[in-house]
């Protein structure tokens, strides 16, 4: 594919971009224009908003289509135009907050992938189906036959002159009274409607084909010794495939929407599993964990909870050297799968510091993330001394679903 077809492809979809409806729309119309434009359901649409909201995305390619398609002409026969929800709406604008921070506040990169994927599938949607909107809004409609000023062509209805029954009218089949003798014949009956088309069952077919796929990959890592909590997001992931495949089927077949429900909250569980991965909440049991240790003896090497809060006080810790000259650092690790994280070093300690939450809010003096993929790095922080003095703390962080919080003093 040269860049000349490159170029004219996009060119076309600027110039025939879809108009946002008045009917049938949820918020703005952006997801049934799209539909309508490539001839596919608006479901699929809507659920691909859905996933690209995961990716932190979604509420900003919708804001763009709202801005950039254009709104259909009011038609004054058309039924009046339905409202946007409100709920919809404020989802939307927390939606793009939370993108807008995402990308201003440091994990701009990482939205770049998730644009880039949806640009490529628009593109070739474009490709395969773009003249199929088009095509059936371009099509002529044919005008009715006015009828011809001038006499009439059907046989005047006759009756006995003086007579008080009402004239015989010749049937419709019969217009010009060719056979007078069957004027009093029954009108034909009109034709009986087609029935709908049957619709395939895409629904139970794929919850099951999804039921089957899963429990054959869960005794497969079973087998293996692979089914364990850090890879409940891959026996997640296979299930969801399957419930894909049959939403983007039954969106040819104008079928399927009862996946959706299933689809959004297994996407939903899927992503919180990967932010916030279970497999931490293992921990050393739940709770309170308090520690203020002021050795390096008495420091352990590491500090978990499956859930609770880990209070972790170093302000006291002999960090100075001994007598033997050992500059080691002094090491310890936290692990918490869901809570707070609250650990206080000394003024003037020398502090390297690597910590990271699935979902959650990590801090260290002015530094600061929060969302998903939360983390922080400090190398060498000398406190507030400014010099090297003692030995080197480190300190290694990991949770899952939870707050982070490091400071001084």
């Amino acid at each position: 594919m040269s860049r000349t077809d490159v170029g004219e492809t996009l060119r076309e979809m600027w110039e025939t971009r879809p108009a946002r409806p008045r009917d049938d729309r949820q918020v703005a119309g952006v997801a049934a224009g799209i539909a309508r434009r490539y001839d596919i359901d608006p479901v699929l649409v809507r659920v691909g908003f859905v996933v690209a909201a995961f990716s932190g995305i979604g509420a900003a390619l919708y804001i763009a289509g709202w801005i950039l398609l254009p709104a259909a002409p009011a038609d004054p026969a058309a039924p009046r135009p339905t409202r946007p929800r409100t709920w919809l709406v404020v989802a939307l604008a927390i939606g793009a907050a939370v993108t807008m921070g995402s990308v201003f506040g440091g994990n701009g990169p990482d939205w770049i992938l998730p644009l880039l994927v949806v640009a490529g599938l628009l593109y070739l949607l474009h490709r395969s189906r773009g003249d199929r909107g088009a095509r059936a809004a371009e099509a002529p409609t044919v005008a009715a036959p006015m009828a011809a000023p001038g006499p009439s062509l059907l046989k005047e209805p006759t009756g006995a002159a003086g007579s008080t029954e009402p004239p015989v009218n010749p049937p419709a089949w019969d217009p010009l009274g060719a056979a007078p003798f069957a004027w009093d014949l029954p009108e034909p009956s009109p034709a009986q409607a087609e029935p709908p088309p049957r619709r395939l069952p895409v629904t139970p077919v794929t919850l099951g084909l999804a039921l089957i796929v899963g429990s054959a990959a869960a005794v497969i890592m079973m087998l293996g010794g692979m089914l364990t909590l850090a890879n409940l997001a891959v026996l997640c992931g296979v299930v969801l495939t399957v419930l894909g495949a049959g939403l983007v089927l039954g969106a040819f077949l104008r079928t399927g929407r009862g996946l959706i429900p299933f689809a959004l909250l297994l996407s939903a569980l899927t992503w919180a599993i990967v932010a916030a991965p279970v497999d931490r909440w293992e921990g050393d049991g739940y709770g309170e964990l308090v520690a203020a240790p002021t050795t390096e003896a008495a420091l352990q090497k590491s500090y978990e909870r499956g859930a609770g809060e880990i209070d972790l006080d170093l302000r006291n810790l002999d960090l100075s050297v001994p007598p033997d000259g050992n500059t080691s650092p002094v090491r310890t690790r936290i692990s918490m799968g869901a809570g707070d994280v609250t650990v206080r070093v000394p003024p003037t300690a020398d502090v390297t510091l690597t910590a990271a939450a699935g979902f959650g809010d990590v801090r260290f003096g002015g530094l600061e993330d929060d969302g998903p993929d939360a983390h922080v790095q400090v190398i060498d922080d000398l406190g507030t001394d400014g010099v090297r003095s003692g030995r080197p703390l480190v300190l290694d962080i990991d949770a899952g679903l939870a707050d982070v919080e490091v400071r001084r003093g």
